[in-house]
């Protein structure tokens, strides 16, 4: 089917993103959950402050979504709901961009939807995570700079008000997620490369787009003070003060994490099984498409493959609980590569069948993009399965139990994963107002010293528990008597703490 250039990257996207989002609803974690997950769907309706870096664009994004996504379930399925609409729109724009770059917009659907039901895609798209956000935006700047680029030749005049947009959006990314720092280099090489001389010949168009950057970040970013300044109820690290402030944004607590870059053989191997267990067997065209795509995109790969590097070295050397949310961006750029490389296939076979066999070589293009296609699709009934998180109800059954077993006017000592549930029945639906929830932060914040000190601050007052690692327990058995509370069970464990064993020093810690 011929379709014009306006229409056909509409088509594509139109496509993938109605796949996307019939693969992903259904399979949306329908409740509250627990680590991230539980802070993400809370932070949105109490239009608190996120741990580092703070994520005010997502939270903002997030505080809308729990507004106008009301009729959809309650504030937790509405947060997870705003993660598949976002990776689900992120495939679209993929799709928009490879129809663009390949001019048959059957690719752009492959890309998109090769994109969307990986299992990293798949699995951020069923929960509430900021970095559902960093993908559609990171996907957004590859169409607006393509947009952009294209305009320089067709309407020069005013295409620089797109580079402004790239500004812009780059700004609203940066206020969401520093991994938007690792996209700098890609972009700036693209500008040059598309137009050497932008530098001295349309400095104002780059003042402009670098203006429009940097105002956006800021007065995103500038939410953090302003909220925190008002006591919302959740307040990672109170960011009032200049110190508390780029401590949140520069992620102070996280820095001195990273570890050495394993040999490049090692580095080499373990990029390549992420991209099998990703796209399967298309995978082999991902380099393909990078290597072809020198020639035929030199721009768009020095673009795309600078994404590629940056954010897989960086992932490769951060250590994360779940780190595979840091391959969105290079699995997006590799599903752009793999439709390269079948544009390329495509393009040869149109080359060698010319003239006289036009039929021929529409039956093999079309049993080309079939077979992708294919390909494509043919996992998804075991994936539907493994990404299905409507039956995750693991969260809410413990915040119950947990809630259910706290005597009146406790004080719970609790560590992250188990916190953010407890923080989202306490702010979100305003249950128990009676305890008081102390995370690993406030200990710091609220000048506790430790866990410990904690307990031994809340210890002659309240009802005292704690929800520990089984790695800690130990010492806080060696210091407490300790009384398992049974009705509460799996990970995230509570223990009533009953007296001090008598050589514990209460002054300790």
């Amino acid at each position: 089917m011929k379709l014009s250039p306006r229409s056909a990257p509409v088509l594509a996207a139109a496509l993938v993103l109605g796949v996307a989002l019939v693969l992903y609803v259904p399979t949306l974690l329908p409740d509250v959950g627990t680590w991230d997950t539980a802070e993400f769907q809370a932070i949105g309706p109490t239009l608190g402050v996120a741990h580092p870096t703070g994520y005010p664009t997502y939270t903002l994004l997030a505080w809308l979504a729990s507004v106008l996504l009301q009729p959809f379930g309650n504030e937790a399925y509405r947060a997870d709901l705003l993660s598949a609409l976002l990776v689900a729109g992120a495939a679209a724009l993929l799709a928009v961009r490879a129809t663009q770059v390949t001019q048959r917009w059957p690719l752009g659907v492959f890309a998109g939807l090769a994109f969307a039901v990986t299992p990293v895609a798949w699995r951020v798209a069923t929960r509430a995570d900021a970095h559902a956000l960093h993908v559609f935006l990171a996907a957004a700047l590859l169409v607006l700079l393509g947009v952009w680029q294209a305009r320089r030749k067709t309407d020069p005049v005013r295409a620089g008000r797109w580079l402004i947009a790239v500004g812009l959006v780059y700004g609203l990314s940066l206020g969401n997620h520093a991994l938007t720092l690792l996209l700098a280099p890609g972009i700036a090489v693209f500008v040059l490369l598309v137009a050497p001389r932008i530098l001295w010949q349309e400095w104002r168009t780059v003042l402009l787009s670098l203006g429009a950057m940097a105002l956006t970040a800021a007065l995103v970013y500038l939410y953090l003070p302003l909220r925190s300044a008002m006591e919302p109820p959740l307040d990672y690290a109170d960011p009032q003060t200049w110190e508390s402030f780029w401590y949140v944004v520069l992620g102070e607590q996280f820095q001195g994490a990273f570890r050495g870059l394993p040999p490049l053989a090692d580095l080499v191997s373990g990029v390549w099984d992420e991209l099998v267990r990703d796209f399967g067997l298309p995978a082999v065209l991902v380099l393909a498409g990078a290597v072809l795509g020198v020639a035929r995109h030199p721009r768009l790969l020095a673009l795309t493959g600078l994404w590629f590097v940056c954010s897989w070295l960086f992932a490769v050397g951060y250590p994360n609980a779940q780190i595979e949310r840091y391959y969105l961006v290079p699995l997006l750029v590799s599903a752009l590569w793999i439709a390269l490389a079948a544009d390329a296939v495509l393009d040869a076979m149109r080359d060698l069948l010319r003239p006289g066999r036009a039929a021929v070589y529409r039956v093999a293009a079309s049993g080309l993009v079939a077979v992708l296609l294919l390909v494509a699709v043919l996992p998804l009934p075991d994936r539907f399965a493994r990404m299905d998180a409507s039956d995750e109800t693991y969260g809410r059954r413990w915040l119950e139990a947990t809630f259910a077993a706290l005597e009146p006017e406790a004080a719970v000592v609790s560590w992250w994963s188990y916190s953010t549930p407890m923080w989202y029945g306490r702010w979100v639906e305003g249950r128990r107002e009676d305890i008081v929830i102390v995370d690993d932060r406030d200990v710091l914040d609220d000048g506790y010293g430790s866990a410990e000190g904690a307990v031994d601050r809340f210890l002659d007052e309240r009802p005292t528990y704690i929800i520990r690692l089984d790695k800690d327990l130990p010492r806080f058995r060696a210091r407490y008597e300790l009384e398992h509370v049974d009705t509460v069970r799996g990970p995230g464990q509570l223990y009533k703490v009953t007296g001090r064993r008598e050589q514990a020093d209460p002054g300790a810690g």
